[in-house]
């Protein structure tokens, strides 16, 4: 089981329940908020204190239950993605200059360590019935009756967080402590930052290939006269090596003149400096 669940207790609703739209569920969404019933919502969490909601005497304290909508992790990617300039789309992927994975790997990183103050992010737990990765858009809630709709909130019930984690829910919902102290990825599912980022890269690739900033003009173009990303890399490299020689002969040009070197001196020159660390570095940019 991901840390950030435990075992649900199927007897007890609890702020941060995760509930799947059951058909009783979703017809009573359908009759007071049509919207929510969009298949674009996956599943609904609980944002309700859970102090409100336990049962004394055959109701419990609150009058009503506040239910968030949950959706695809994708979707939130998505948005986030659109917001970009330099994209295009080539062979069926999307295509990024590498000056906007800086903003994709922030996203990243806040979702999955519940840092993102609009969402709130649910690893995907099969075998619980929350199919895929998703995410609780927290700005996007609904009310319903506790005395009439408490049990079927319980029966559609299928996760449920750990304490530390309902206690990061609620301080994003209300603000009502200081940061709490959640279990991030490192070290509760992955050893050290080193692996979290190569995590964090790796799934940015099932959304986006990234092209360095330098190099997303000339994709462009080439993108327009090539059939295939080996054809596309091929034609970056011969660009990215043509700059290099081009940049790399005014240099040259430059020293030459100021000591006025000959033919033979110059290529001397030339092939020197072409294999100096620092001047790689700096002709690469």
């Amino acid at each position: 089981m991901h840390f950030t669940y435990c075992e649900p207790d199927r007897r007890l609703l609890r702020q941060g329940d995760i509930l799947k739209k059951t058909p009783e569920l979703l017809a009573l969404i359908e009759k007071v908020h049509p919207h929510y019933a969009n298949s674009d919502y996956l599943y609904f969490q609980v944002l309700t204190q859970s102090c409100d909601l336990i049962v004394r005497d055959g109701a419990c304290k609150t009058r009503y239950i506040t239910l968030a909508a949950v959706r695809a992790l994708d979707l939130v990617v998505q948005r986030t993605i659109n917001e970009f300039a330099d994209k295009e789309t080539f062979q069926g992927k999307l295509v990024c200059s590498e000056r906007h994975k800086l903003a994709l790997t922030d996203l990243f990183q806040k979702l999955f360590n519940n840092n993102d103050t609009q969402h709130f992010f649910l690893q995907a737990a099969p075998e619980f019935g929350l199919e895929i990765d998703c995410c609780t858009q927290l700005h996007l809630s609904i009310s319903i009756r506790a005395y009439e709709h408490f049990d079927l909130c319980l029966k559609a019930k299928i996760l449920e967080l750990r304490e530390s984690f309902r206690a990061k829910l609620g301080w994003l919902v209300g603000n009502l402590y200081s940061r709490v102290g959640t279990e991030d990825y490192v070290p509760g599912a992955i050893p050290d930052a080193e692996t979290f980022n190569a995590f964090v890269s790796k799934r940015m690739e099932n959304y986006v290939v990234w092209v360095p900033e330098s190099d997303f003009p000339t994709f462009k173009k080439a993108a327009k006269h090539v059939e295939t990303f080996d054809a596309l890399q091929k034609r970056l490299t011969e660009e990215r090596e043509r700059k290099r020689e081009t940049q790399l002969s005014q240099l040259v040009a430059t020293v030459a003149k100021t000591f006025s070197f000959d033919n033979e001196q110059k290529q001397l020159l030339k092939n020197v400096l072409a294999q100096q660390p620092l001047v790689k570095k700096a002709l690469s940019k």
